[in-house]
Order: C-alpha cells, then sequence, then structure tokens
C-alpha cells in the first residue's frame, strides 16, 4: 500500500479492502472508485474476472459497505462504472 500526500490530503493506492479497514470511521470527505468490472480485460496479463458472480458481489459489497462506513456524513462519493449499465435513450 502507498499513501501519497500529506496529512490533510492522501491518495492511497493498494488494495481496496486493506486500505478502508486502515481508516478511522467517519473520517473520509471523497471517495471515488472505479472498481473492476468482472467483465475478463487483461491488464499487462491480469485477467480481471473472479471465478463466480457471487465472489464478485461479495467483494463489490464488502468494499462498498467499508466506503460508506468511511465516509462523514456529508462526503461525496463517486463509483464508476461500465458503459454496459448506462440508460440507453
Amino acid at each position: 500500500m502507498e499513501i501519497l500526500g500529506n496529512e490533510q490530503h492522501k491518495i492511497i493506492h493498494g488494495d481496496a479492502l486493506e486500505a478502508l479497514k486502515t481508516l478511522p470511521d467517519n473520517s473520509v470527505d471523497l471517495i471515488f472508485a472505479d472498481p473492476p468490472y468482472n467483465i475478463g480485460k487483461n491488464f499487462n496479463g491480469h485477467i480481471e474476472k473472479w471465478k463466480t458472480e457471487e465472489a464478485y458481489l461479495k467483494w463489490c459489497y464488502e468494499w462498498l459497505d467499508l466506503c460508506i462506513q468511511k465516509l462523514k456524513p456529508n462526503g461525496s462519493f463517486y463509483v464508476m462504472t461500465g458503459d454496459t449499465v448506462y440508460a440507453i435513450f
């Protein structure tokens, strides 16, 4: 895990679950997440695909719940999604 910035402003680069568990509850102003989408994309030989849909969803619920727990009551939480879930007009 790598922490960039200072005491007031931090960017944490590392395993999401590991990093989130180190933060105090209700302490984060902004969370921006761009999670893997479980579509099998290849990132330099690492295939981003869980063995089962249930395993992927369990992991998602775990990090989402942790994010909400760490977020201040007036904080903001942005989650990127794949274009397969966009509404079509």
